[in-house]
């Protein structure tokens, strides 16, 4: 700043003022900050001058410089200041030990959350699922007693309606219990496999050891695979409907041909 303004002294009989590096011209003296070099001292500056300088006499590498220890967060890994390759990770998000750890316990602590969420939208689920369940075979039963009460007074000619109907209940029955249990299965499946992850990231969670906990968070993507899983349940209505109403007058409807009343 100080070099800068008396630069701009020495052009004010001139009425003109530039950059001494870029020559652009300025109506008004505008300084701006040079990011290039803030992002360097920012990153420097982490580290305590005390530490840096003993790191570097310690004959000792690594294991001596828990201060000036790093955590790469593109890496999921522990980092060196001194030991590694600087180079290795120049691209990449850099962060000193304390920032990553609470950057990756609020990571773990939204997953965490999202399992969490999970497991009840699958035990909603589910559930739902044992409840129509229980509907559809209560339906299904009381079709039955109604059907056959029909069919009782219309004697042979609706013997074979009767028989078609309950063929066509029972098919209907099964269908809709088959996909209901298939979804029960599934369902509870999945729920294990939420309940797990949920187990996986609640111990790594409770881990208090820094170096231990961000050293185990490389391998958790995998251990979380196939343990993540949403709650998008749909299903088919039991076709009760087709079943109800003025069961007598749609019996002689479809028999129209065969009865002469």
């Amino acid at each position: 700043r100080r070099c800068i303004t008396e630069h701009w002294v020495r052009q004010e009989p001139q009425g003109t003022r530039d950059c001494p590096e870029c020559r652009r011209t300025f109506a008004e003296p505008t300084l701006a900050p040079s990011l290039k070099l803030a992002n360097i001292v920012e990153r420097y500056s982490a580290f305590p001058l005390d530490a840096i300088l003993g790191a570097q006499r310690n004959p000792f590498p690594c294991k001596d410089h828990e201060k000036v220890k790093l955590f790469c967060l593109t890496d999921r890994a522990v980092v060196c200041f001194f030991c590694d390759e600087p180079a290795v990770h120049e691209q990449h998000q850099v962060t000193n030990m304390d920032d990553a750890f609470e950057e990756l316990q609020r990571e773990l602590k939204e997953q965490l959350q999202g399992l969490q969420e999970s497991e009840r939208g699958h035990t909603e689920a589910l559930h739902l699922l044992k409840r129509q369940l229980a509907e559809t075979k209560s339906s299904a039963k009381s079709l039955r007693v109604t059907i056959g009460e029909a069919f009782e007074w219309l004697h042979r000619l609706l013997r074979e309606r009767q028989k078609a109907m309950l063929e066509e209940l029972e098919a209907d029955t099964a269908r809709t219990l088959t996909d209901i249990e298939q979804k029960i299965q599934r369902y509870s499946q999945q729920l294990r496999k939420v309940q797990e992850g949920s187990q996986i990231l609640q111990e790594r969670l409770a881990e208090a050891d820094k170096h231990i906990f961000l050293a185990g968070v490389a391998s958790l993507s995998e251990r979380l695979k196939g343990k993540i899983h949403e709650t998008n349940l749909t299903y088919e209505d039991f076709p009760t409907s087709k079943y109800m109403g003025p069961l007598q007058y749609t019996i002689w409807k479809s028999l129209f041909q065969d009865i002469h009343p």
